[in-house]
């Protein structure tokens, strides 16, 4: 199955619950035996690796652990990086139905501080992101909410991760010709980029919408913390891809594709 991302903000420890229930039920038969494997990467470089295999008989899991993955936070102050999490077949065997991304949450905590948690991403072949590279020939994202105040002590910042063996540099620009430029993403490695960067030494707040653009496809999340400690985080979101598949379609078109689901939801269809 195509690897998951999840971010390792500064400052939290990571619990990573992977869906065995879903990896079970995305087995052909509900049998065999899948290999999880879990990375840690901060400042191009993996840092940790685990290697796990989980057996399943009949649709139950009985061999492996099934315990939670938890990332004790020990990197330097200010210093992010991101998870891997995989599964393949032990044989190589095409025994998964999807290749997809399964759905599940990370969960962040540290004493003191308030805890939330976050989806994660497609490490590659993302629909979205496909469809949008193919429609407008770059990658763009976009966030509609984001807000800063240095009086209520409101700050927000964007977590890029690149996963990817070549450095990128990206561009965030607002509704109100604002800019932050010349952002750069070494290899494997993740950054938080803070928002004050667009208030005017004398402004107080600013609120609005963002464009994200970059060289190559970029993770991204929004997060939402103390304007003074960027490590006290109130919210962690993923941010929205332009979207470039059609919004409208023939009758008979969706007719086929609403079919189709209902096939693959019962098996029918693979």
């Amino acid at each position: 199955m195509i690897p998951s991302i999840s971010s390792l903000p500064s400052g939290y420890d990571c619990l990573v619950a992977s869906p065995f229930d879903k990896v079970c039920k995305n087995l052909l038969d509900g049998n065999g035996r899948v290999i999880q494997k879990i990375s840690i990467f901060s400042e191009g470089k993996c840092i940790e690796s685990l290697e796990q295999n989980h057996e399943f008989i009949d649709g139950d899991l009985i061999g492996g652990n099934s315990q939670p993955f938890i990332w004790k936070d020990q990197l330097e102050p200010g210093v992010s990086g991101y998870l891997e999490n995989s599964f393949r077949i032990e044989d190589e065997k095409p025994l998964f139905r999807s290749n997809n991304v399964l759905p599940f949450y990370s969960i962040y905590s540290k004493p003191g501080k308030k805890s939330f948690f976050s989806d994660n991403a497609y490490l590659y072949a993302s629909p979205p992101v496909i469809s949008q590279i193919a429609e407008y020939g770059q990658y763009i994202d976009g966030y509609a909410v984001a807000r800063v105040d240095r009086e209520r002590d409101y700050g927000e910042s964007i977590i890029f991760i690149n996963p990817y063996r070549k450095p990128l540099k990206a561009e965030i620009i607002t509704a109100d010709h604002r800019s932050i430029e010349r952002i750069r993403v070494p290899p494997h490695s993740s950054r938080l980029v803070s928002l004050k960067a667009l208030l005017n030494q004398d402004e107080i707040r600013w609120s609005g919408q963002l464009q994200i653009t970059a060289t190559n496809r970029v993770i991204t999340f929004s997060v939402k913390h103390s304007f003074c400690d960027p490590t006290i985080i109130s919210d962690h979101e993923h941010l929205d891809p332009y979207r470039g598949e059609p919004t409208h379609f023939p009758a008979t078109r969706w007719f086929r594709l609403r079919l189709g689901k209902w096939l693959m939801r019962r098996g029918w269809l693979t």
